[in-house]
């Protein structure tokens, strides 16, 4: 009897030796080594980078809520005057 066997070897379950299965564990194995390889070519900001930048972060939230909190105040007071003038 002959054996029928697939023209591309490389194709996953194709293989006796190879079994679908195994060749996606080895995908995904390879994808984390992949990974972890991109992760080492990273640039990590150091502790002191992060404090700062965290307080800069901080800094320009309070400071524009100051100013919206003003504009509000000026607009809700400007439109209070001119609703009691009848306008």
């Amino acid at each position: 009897m002959v054996e029928h066997r697939s023209p591309k070897p490389g194709v996953g379950g194709s293989s006796p030796f190879a079994p679908a299965m195994t060749v996606k564990i080895m995908k995904v194995v390879k994808f984390f080594k992949d990974v972890k390889k991109e992760l080492s070519k990273v640039t990590w900001l150091t502790g002191k980078e992060a404090s700062m930048s965290s307080l800069m972060v901080v800094t320009v939230v309070l400071v524009f809520s100051l100013l919206f909190l003003l504009a509000d105040f000026v607009i809700y007071h400007a439109v209070q005057f001119f609703m009691n003038l009848g306008v």
